[in-house]
């Protein structure tokens, strides 16, 4: 039950707001106010926002109410600033709009868009954005804004205090200021000229202390986001100019963002790095303020603790094993238009550290493999401190700055910190350009004695950083409530109270986004601490950090693997605790939907996770665990007798097909969905995309006497399946379009024996039934083997997700199958000659196809047949296998974003998936079949 003053606002906010989107059910308000610091408050109300005018309406209501609000994007903000315990409102997937102007120079972004997309919508231009966080794939445009958020290249010259051209925001009582449009601005001087006379007061008690004035000047040569950004009243003398600067970083304490242009910087064509090692961490750090003085784009400084934590990485090189415990090591990146440039760069950075010995030679690589492992040893120490880490402990990640110069010593007593408070796991490591340093390690807050140690350490630490070094107890993770009891610490009294003056002056009523930076509470930062129970080996690792929510497509639909997570560990808390067992009940009965059936187990998540977690994998495990032994017994009989189960499949698609012929699409979905009802959605949702059975295989060899021989897997689908409504009339199906391209290669095709009864296992594993997956895994093992003359033949498989289970259920060394992408791509497009390539072609890469890394080959194989190559940037479709049919929502979620995507004139669209194709092509307007078609059309 909502409070009464909550309860009255819902009821307020459902005049101006659609109630689907007020959400107040304890599972989602939990799961969607989760964020990736550590601390954990709940909110009551959940606003998913959609517009300028609900967040408008929703301010107005919570003022006049007197209820606080926090804004949201993704929460992969670490400091505690995206979590409320009133009212969250949430701006993400409806306010993905963007402007490229003045031939993207500049971009003006909505803040729900991710940080990589808008360096997607760059790329043409060889632009980007300047703010470069690691979290870049994941956090939005809103909170990199918000928090100043910088990263590894951009240093303090490209983040978003010095690339911001114009904003637009929304401030407490819903007035907005847009500083691109001059009318806007004037109106504002009108309506508040309170908060310009005390911006411009502030500005002016700035300006009159001397000793002020040089100490902000002097605090932001380094990277600091502790407090707000009183820059600004030092860079800037107008009022307006004051105020959008002092936008950037203030954690949406002072309002809105509700769009932001950024002038953008230089996308270069050609990198390289090195890695520079020295005898110990002091030489290293005296080579930083020299580097600083080169043409580098980026300085990472790392420890032994650093290098030791990713020296067995497969990539790595063997002298990392050997490296002394002293060891400093700086990667050293370099950027340019071409490669002569790079040398140039390379020569003199080589002559401005030269003076500093060196432990081993060092070289510059542009090599893909060396030069990602590189950075892929850097950006994984989150991953190798979080992923060690016991059971129940959190990962911190604290961030602070030091002038340069002061750099090594402040490593050496940061590394005593450490020792004295007995962190062993700690490691350091940072943007060593700027100052910037990170420590992570692990914490455990299910003891009182460990909050205590940590608290000790936190008031050690602002003691060094402040009074020892006069550094940033802050340098780009943004204060939040981690740091706000050390703000006045690390500022002093006078510059405090002008933060507290700019607080009261955009929020006189204190209700937005109260307690973060501003807080008179000297405890808050040890104050409710999130409780990380044990809930599953598969996912005890994770952070919540949210980098795999842009990845996943029931996000926004109902929950992400990070919000999955969230509720699965209140499950387990509650359990064990007994607590609360109507809260136990309700999340049990909701998490069915939420948790397990609206997931695609499509593994994307893996793909972003720093420590390795598969949430799939998980859910597959819940549905493991509740499968009921008349269920299990269907699936043994399935397994046992898989080719009546496929001849039972053709026989409905015959049953669909003639419905669709005799009644209509219309009227086919229209009984359909009736019929769906009618069985509480028990009964799979016919669509128009719906395909045809498909043609009997004649199962004897094919094209014999050549030299050229391969062993042909159709999927159990694609020999079920046929072509769809929109496929030409001519056209056949696509086991029959892989007989004709492979014999137009010049090969004999042979087929497994027993095929009607073969299947990779896809179906069952997908469901939980693990045994019978594994069964199926090895039938087909053994009939591949046995056809292929114990591997002396490549095996093709025509659809991406089947390969991908059996590359992933057995080893494959001595079996040499074959994803439908990589075999054209290496046997069968050299003996086909393209005679009419296309001008463009539309291709989706299914989830299988990233998991594998074979992107680059589809793009390649795909630029072999067209000239134009257009790649729909959506990831799960959503289909799901069967998902599509069961939970039709989730495919119509996941393709949302479709049809813009579809460039005009397109009437083709080409995947490696046929369900994947028949739920791209019922969202999509276009037909979309196998890349076989493509080929053949192209070489026929």
């Amino acid at each position: 039950m909502l409070p009464e003053k909550y309860s009255l606002l819902l009821k307020e906010l459902s005049k101006k707001i659609p109630p689907k989107r007020l959400v107040t059910d304890p599972l989602k308000t939990l799961a969607y106010g989760t964020d990736a610091s550590f601390y954990r408050l709940i909110p009551k109300i959940v606003v998913q926002a959609h517009s300028e005018k609900e967040v408008i309406e929703t301010l107005k209501i919570t003022g006049k109410m007197k209820i606080p609000v926090t804004f949201r994007a993704s929460g992969t903000s670490l400091s505690g600033q995206a979590i409320t315990d009133s009212v969250l409102i949430v701006a993400t997937h409806s306010w993905n709009n963007y402007t490229i102007l003045d031939g993207g120079n500049k971009i003006q972004l909505q803040p729900g868009i991710v940080g990589a997309r808008a360096n997607i919508f760059l790329s043409p231009y060889a632009k980007k954005i300047g703010p470069d966080p690691a979290s870049i794939n994941s956090a939005r445009i809103g909170g990199i804004a918000a928090n100043n958020a910088s990263g590894m290249c951009c240093g303090t010259s490209q983040n978003s205090y010095n690339t911001i051209a114009d904003i637009r925001i929304i401030l407490y009582d819903g007035s907005i200021l847009d500083t691109s449009d001059p009318y806007s601005i004037e109106q504002f001087k009108k309506e508040h000229s309170d908060i310009i006379q005390n911006i411009i007061k502030i500005r002016d008690n700035i300006t009159s202390d001397s000793l002020l004035y040089e100490r902000i000047k002097r605090k932001f040569k380094i990277k600091n986001t502790t407090g707000y950004s009183l820059n600004a009243f030092v860079d800037y003398k107008d009022p307006i100019d004051i105020l959008k600067h002092l936008m950037i970083g203030s954690e949406g304490t002072l309002g809105f963002i509700s769009h932001i242009t950024y002038h953008t910087v230089t996308d270069f064509k050609y990198k390289a790095c090195a890695l520079l090692i020295y005898t110990t961490i002091e030489q290293a750090c005296e080579a930083v303020p020299l580097l600083r003085e080169s043409p580098v784009s980026a300085v990472e400084l790392l420890d032994r603790d650093s290098i030791r934590s990713v020296e067995n990485d497969p990539d790595a090189p063997e002298y990392f094993k050997s490296l002394p415990e002293t060891v400093g090591v700086l990667l050293v990146d370099i950027q340019a238009n071409n490669k002569e440039e790079i040398q140039e760069k390379e020569s003199i950075i080589r002559k401005s550290v030269n003076s500093i010995p060196i432990l081993q030679p060092y070289k510059f690589t542009s090599d893909p493999k060396e030069y990602n492992f590189n950075w892929k040893a850097r950006k994984g120490l989150l991953a190798s401190v979080g992923g060690l880490r016991k059971k129940g402990t959190t990962c911190l990640i604290e961030d602070v700055a030091f002038p340069v110069p002061r750099l090594a010593e402040a490593c050496t007593a940061l590394k005593k910190l450490f020792k004295k408070y007995k962190y062993q796991d700690a490691v350091l490591f940072g943007h060593a350009l700027e100052g910037n340093l990170h420590l992570v390690f692990s914490q455990d807050f299910s003891d009182p004695k460990e909050v205590k140690r940590y608290a000790d350490l936190m008031d050690e630490l602002a003691v060094i950083v402040v009074d020892q070094f006069d550094g940033s107890l802050k340098a780009e993770h943004g204060t939040g409530r981690n740091m706000a009891p050390f703000v006045e610490k690390e500022w002093g009294e006078a510059a405090y109270k002008l933060m507290v003056q700019i607080k009261n002056t955009f929020d006189p009523f204190k209700l937005i986004n109260p307690g973060v930076i501003i807080n008179p509470n000297p405890q808050i930062h040890l104050e409710n601490l999130k409780p990380l129970p044990e809930a599953h080996d598969l996912i005890d690792k994770c952070m919540e950090c949210g980098f795999c929510e842009s990845s996943c497509v029931s996000e926004g639909l109902t929950l992400s693997p990070r919000q999955r997570i969230v509720v699965s560990r209140e499950i387990a808390r509650l359990k064990k605790t007994g607590e609360n067992t109507q809260r136990l009940k309700h999340f049990l009965e909701k998490s069915n939907y939420n948790v397990d059936e609206t997931c695609a187990t499509d593994g994307l998540c893996l793909l972003a996770c720093p420590v390795g977690i598969d949430t799939g994998i998980f859910v597959k495990a819940l549905r493991k665990e509740k499968i009921r032994s008349f269920e299990k017994k269907n699936a043994r009989y399935i397994a046992d007798h898989f080719q009546r189960t496929s001849s039972f499949l053709k026989t409905g698609l015959s049953v669909a097909y003639f419905g669709q012929k005799f009644l209509g699409n219309h009227l086919m979905s229209f009984l359909s969905s009736g019929i769906r009802k009618l069985s509480f959605d028990k009964i799979p949702l016919w669509n128009r995309a719906m395909p045809y059975p498909a043609k009997k295989i004649k199962l004897n060899a094919v094209h014999e006497g050549n030299e050229l021989k391969v062993v042909y897997f159709p999927s159990c689908i694609n020999r079920a399946m046929g072509k769809s409504e929109k496929y030409p009339t001519e056209e056949v199906s696509l086991t029959q379009k892989t007989e004709e391209l492979l014999i137009r290669a010049g090969y004999t095709i042979i087929y497994p024996e027993n095929l009607n009864s073969l299947c990779c296992g896809m179906p069952f594993s997908s469901k939980g039934y693990v045994q019978e997956s594994e069964q199926k895994s090895m039938e087909l093992k053994d009939a591949l083997y046995k056809a292929s003359d114990n591997g002396k033949y490549p095996i093709l498989y025509d659809m991406s997700p089947c390969y991908y289970t059996s590359h992933s259920h057995f080893s494959h060394k001595d079996l040499p199958i074959y994803d439908p992408i990589k075999f054209m791509l290496e046997f069968v497009m050299p003996k086909l000659k393209v005679k009419n390539p296309k001008e463009n072609a539309t291709i989706f890469p299914i989830c299988s196809v990233k998991k594998l890394g074979l992107m680059n080959d589809l793009m390649k194989l795909t630029q072999l047949c067209a000239k134009n190559v257009n790649i729909i940037q959506t990831n799960c479709c959503g289909f799901a296998g069967d998902r599509g049919f069961t939970y039709p929502e989730l495919n119509q979620h996941g393709q949302r974003h479709l049809k813009e995507q579809i460039h005009t004139g397109c009437s083709e669209g080409y995947s490696t998936s046929r369900t994947c194709e028949i739920g791209m092509e019922e969202y999509s307007d276009i037909n979309f079949k196998s890349i076989f078609y493509l080929i053949d059309e192209v070489t026929r």
